[in-house]
Parts: structure tokens; sequence; C-alpha cells
């Protein structure tokens, strides 16, 4: 790496490869691309000004600092091993992997390239849940007690043709695409919960994956301790996400992801000592996404700073939501579509 940004390269050229080109720094280079389709990797590149590669080794060739992949979930851990073997970093898009398995080999292959890997958890990054973790882990509200998160969309037509509702192609359905989400917002904020259980449904579109997912996270055992309550869907018919967390003396809600999700909006619900009404706080944020740039500078600046400063958002955030969902695979109607996507 130079003093002057890093060296990009990115395979995967759709929506969420070309929102990762311009969440680049101006110091950053973007080298070249490569996709499946030519065509898609011929107007990446034109609209970009960087050459398009016929294959990932040619794009490997020019000896990026760092990999973005952005393809569909049975491509991923194949192309980031590709990516450490050649000598670079990687940022690669949740989930990362198609299982828990295949993350234990990133894992180790990391550490065996002395070369960073980042996992794309942009929501991590949206200026709002960034004020509600940074709340949470103050302790300026008494422990966390539970937490509350809704997410979901409506789908499109042909949406049960998408590869998205393709198990082979996927990994499973809404939990393993927006549930992955919410399971990594509940790791950072309350730690590695374990699955105390699940309910998935099949309601409306005709997939062999999932298209509602309920899970509810903590000890079964325990008479206190934190747990979570998470709900995702592919028939939220108004797209939606909602996040409340109760700690001790406070309640913090984030409501939005921008966009089709509305504006985001932190509300803090300060509890008073005789109880009652509580004292309200709330801050809009501005009707853009961030979250992409965000989380980039930081990887950027983890990797030009050099050490082993945190990542947030690494391959032990994926093994652990994939660890979940998996268990909430391994009983019931989905196991058989599960296991036949196994290695």
């Amino acid at each position: 790496m130079s003093g002057e940004g890093l060296s990009v390269a990115i395979v995967g050229c759709g929506l969420i490869g070309a929102k990762r080109a311009r969440a680049l720094r101006s110091e950053d280079r973007l080298l070249g691309c490569w996709d499946i389709c030519a065509s898609r990797a011929d107007s990446f590149a034109q609209e970009h000004h960087v050459p398009p590669c016929t294959t990932f080794e040619r794009l490997l060739e020019l000896e990026p600092d760092v990999v973005l992949v952005a393809v569909s979930h049975d491509s991923l851990a194949e192309l980031t091993l590709q990516a450490l073997e050649a000598g670079a970093h990687v940022l690669v898009e949740k989930p990362a992997a198609m299982g828990s398995e295949q993350v234990e080999r990133l894992i180790a292959a990391e550490r065996d390239s002395a070369r960073r890997v980042k996992v794309g958890f942009n929501h991590r990054f949206h200026p709002g849940l960034r004020r509600a973790a940074a709340e949470v882990h103050s302790g300026l509200h008494g422990e966390l007690l539970h937490l509350r998160g809704r997410y979901g969309h409506g789908g499109r037509l042909g949406y049960e043709r998408e590869w998205r509702a393709q198990p082979q192609r996927s990994g499973g359905g809404e939990l393993v695409d927006q549930g992955m989400h919410l399971l990594d917002i509940s790791h950072w904020i309350a730690g590695a919960l374990p699955l105390h259980c699940a309910l998935l449904r099949t309601h409306f579109w005709e997939t062999p994956v999932e298209d509602n997912a309920a899970l509810i996270l903590g000890d079964g055992k325990a008479r206190t301790g934190p747990w979570a309550m998470l709900h995702v869907s592919w028939t939220e018919w108004k797209n939606l996400f909602g996040l409340e967390i109760y700690c001790r003396e406070a309640k913090i809600q984030v409501d939005g992801l921008v966009g089709s999700y509305g504006p985001q909006r932190l509300s803090i619900y300060r509890m008073r000592p005789e109880l009652g009404p509580p004292d309200f706080e709330e801050i809009l944020y501005p009707e853009q996404d961030d979250s992409w740039r965000a989380e980039w500078g930081h990887f950027a600046r983890a990797l030009e700073g050099g050490g082993n400063s945190v990542l947030l958002g690494n391959l032990s955030d994926a093994h652990y939501a994939w660890t979940q969902i998996e268990r909430a695979y391994s009983d019931g109607p989905y196991a058989e579509m599960r296991n036949a996507i196994l290695p």
C-alpha cells in the first residue's frame, strides 16, 4: 500500500458493487472490475473509467490492495479465499459465505495470509444505530434488559424467481437476507446471545425458502440476563426498520434506514427516579445513506494504520450469525432445504 490511498478491485458489478465504488475516498484508486455477466462489467467499467477484466484471475493480476466482493452468496467465500491467496485484503458482503464452516475456513485463511477481511455489515454505520449502540455500551442507562428488532420489505413482481429465493445460491431465505443484519446488530449491542427458539414460515412467495422468520435469543434457563426478539419479513408491504432497546433506566429506539424505509430517527426515553413519563430526546438524521462511505472509511483507516484494530463487522461476527441461522434451520420443514446445500 502506498501513502496515497488504497488501490481497489471490485468483483460483482451490480447494485451493491456500484454502491461500494461510489463509497471510495477521493484518494483511493479503482483499478478494475469483473463480473460473471460481461455486459454488466462493461457498463460498470465505462461508468467508472476502469478496464473490465475477462476473468477474476486477470483482476487479481492488477495487484490491488483490497478486493471488494459483491456477488451472490454461493461465490462469496471462494472469491474471498482467492483474493487472500493473491495477497489482497478483502471487503466481502454479508453473509460472507454459505454457512459457518465456510466462515471458519475464511478465518483460517485470513490468519495465514496476514491480511484483513471486513464483512459488509453496513448497518453498523448508520448514525442512529451507532449512537444507539454507544448509548447502551456507555453504561449510563444501567444494564441492558432486552431488545426488539423488526426489518422487512415486500419484494417485487418475480421475486420468487430471483437468486435470493434459490437456496443453492442464497443459502436460505429472509433469515439470511435481512435476518443476518438484525442478528449482527443484536450481537453488537447485546453480545453472543444463543438461539432460544425460531419460527419460520413461507406465507406468500412460492419458494423453497422462508419469507418470514421470528427468533428469540437468550439463555432460556436463566431468570435474568439480556435477550432479544427479532422478526424479518418479505411480506412487509411497507418497507420497515425498527429497533427498540430497553435498559434499566432508558428505552432507546431507532426507526428507519432512509430511502424507502423512511428517514432515520433516534428516540431516547430516559426514566426518572420516580418513574412516570420519561424525559425525551429525539434526533432526526439527514435523508441520505452514508453508511457505505462510513464503513469503507473505517476499513481503509484500519488497513492504513496497521496493527490489529478491531473491525466493526468481521468474520467472527458473521460466524456468530451463521451459527444462529443454522440452528434455526436445523429442526423443522426447512432442515431438508438447508441440508441439501451443505458441502
